[in-house]
């Protein structure tokens, strides 16, 4: 089962904030999208729990620069119906 979360960083990127949808598949492969930057991509969890997926946890991968840009990540936020795709805040 794949869970997605929704959240804002507060950072003053655009006058929506930054806003993140970030999706735990099944597979253990987080993808995330950054509506306001336009930014994507995906980072493998290994071993996992789905509560471990938190804003902390993918800000802390997404700052660090330790995710990779696949098209996996573009098609879950770019794409119409992919799983990062809408925003829910």
């Amino acid at each position: 089962m794949s869970k997605t979360i929704h959240f804002n960083t507060g950072r003053a990127y655009t006058a929506n904030g930054q806003r993140i949808t970030a999706t735990l598949h099944d597979d253990g492969v987080v993808t995330f999208w950054d509506h306001d930057r336009m930014v994507h991509g995906e980072y493998h969890m290994g071993l996992y729990d789905e509560d471990w997926l938190t804003k902390v946890d993918v800000m802390g991968i997404y700052d660090a620069g330790k995710h990779t840009n696949s098209t996996r990540s573009w098609q879950d936020g770019m794409l119409r119906g992919g799983c990062n795709a809408k925003w829910e805040g």
